[in-house]
């Protein structure tokens, strides 16, 4: 069985923290649709490429 935590098994006021603690500045609204959006897109790193593939675009524009 494993035992390793995943970022969307965490409630999104820990998200916040773990964010926090980083420092980046969400509120819990952020959290909650971070959380959302990496649920939705099927996972962390699902979630990191589409934001470094969105960054890319932005960049190019």
């Amino acid at each position: 069985m494993d035992d390793e935590i995943e970022i969307q098994d965490l409630e999104a006021y820990e998200i916040r923290e773990l964010l926090l603690d980083q420092g980046s500045e969400v509120d819990e609204e952020q959290a909650a649709a971070i959380k959302q959006f990496i649920e939705d897109i099927g996972g962390l790193e699902n979630a990191l490429a589409a934001v470094d593939m969105l960054d890319s675009l932005q960049k190019a524009a």
